[in-house]
């Protein structure tokens, strides 16, 4: 038999724009506003726990955040990627506040019920902020779907120290890292996924004993959460296999164009290898004339790293005849009395080779 936990939680849409929060509001705007003229929402940052690049925020770094991220910009995707156009703002921070809790607490307001904390840490500090939108006819599409809970997730962008190794009870260093103080936040953005496990708006939850507001989880909801935060650490196994793959050059990712130009012109070059080797063996007798040889010869090189490749090109070039005038040259010279083509042609060029 199934057991289910009751979720309390107190609801609201959005936060409310009373004389608080329009007063924190006026030291930003160069007018006054009415409450209609405004929506306000407020959002879960960031957090202490391990998010899907294995890191984690220091809780005295998301103190820093919390001071220096208010009267900055709420954008649509960080100012700073390769996706956007630098800006304006879609809205600005008027607000923010860091609250401890326990991991099970956190993970029933982030909807992330396999949220881990680093072993080193027993509780949650998380980072709210709570922003301003001025409601107009362009960005109206944005703050529907923002109720609609489909444009809710959000980012951090931000500067610190390197991030430090963090170690289990036994002293054993982990894969983890921490980022440290002191550092400050630069703007946040509404993003597609952030990193950061649960970064999204929120509905201003708030544990509390009403059961006019109790809210109970089925077995279904809860499996489909399992399945979401499973297909959410496949994804983040998969990118972490990625970064650690292209090493130094892992910054290419945040620039997808490049990586794919970088790609492109890798094949080209490993492909202009495999011609040059498979005409020189054709010159060397190493492999025939005849198309299924060639293809065979090409398929089979084509499996092989690039840096063998290159130590074969060399190998091979240092066994071809002397008395040619160009590596690789046409293994298949024409009758007697015809004309030879040019050393450069693409028939005696092995580049060329079919």
């Amino acid at each position: 038999m199934s057991q289910h936990k009751a979720l309390a939680l107190h609801v609201k849409a959005a936060l409310a724009a009373d004389d608080a929060a329009l007063a924190k509001i006026r030291q930003y705007t160069l007018r006054d506003f009415t409450p209609d003229e405004l929506q306000l929402r407020e959002y879960v940052l960031a957090h202490n726990c391990i998010d899907r690049d294995n890191e984690c925020f220091d809780e005295a770094l998301l103190d820093n955040f919390a001071t220096t991220l208010l009267g900055k910009g709420v954008y649509v995707t960080h100012p700073t990627s390769w996706r956007s156009d630098g800006g304006p703002a879609e809205g600005k921070v008027f607000d923010t506040r860091t609250e401890m809790m326990s991991l099970a607490d956190a993970r029933a307001l982030l909807n992330e019920p396999n949220l881990q904390l680093p072993p080193d840490r027993t509780q949650v500090k998380v980072l709210y902020a709570s922003a301003y939108y001025a409601r107009t006819e362009d960005n109206a599409s944005l703050l529907i779907k923002q109720d609609a809970g489909i444009a809710g997730d959000v980012s951090i962008g931000f500067t610190a120290p390197s991030p430090q190794p963090i170690y289990d009870n036994d002293n054993r260093q982990l894969t983890a890292v921490r980022w440290p103080a002191p550092g400050q936040a630069l703007e946040m953005s509404l993003v597609w996924l952030g990193a950061q496990q649960g970064a999204r708006a929120v509905k201003n939850a708030r544990h509390q004993s009403n059961p006019e507001h109790t809210m109970e989880l089925t077995k279904e909801q809860i499996d489909a959460l399992k399945e979401k935060a499973a297909n959410n650490e496949k994804a983040a196994i998969s990118l972490a296999a990625l970064k650690t793959a292209l090493g130094d050059n892992a910054t290419l990712l945040d620039d997808p164009a490049s990586l794919a130009r970088l790609v492109t012109d890798g094949k080209s070059y490993k492909a202009s290898l495999v011609d040059d080797i498979v005409g020189m063996e054709r010159q060397l007798k190493i492999t025939g004339d005849d198309e299924p040889s060639v293809s065979a010869s090409k398929e089979f090189l084509s499996a092989m790293p690039v840096d063998r490749l290159v130590a074969m090109q060399k190998g091979l070039e240092a066994r071809l005849p002397t008395n040619h005038g160009i590596k690789g040259a046409n293994p298949n010279p024409p009758p007697a009395g015809s004309q030879e083509a040019p050393a450069d042609s693409p028939i005696n060029n092995p580049a060329f080779s079919a």
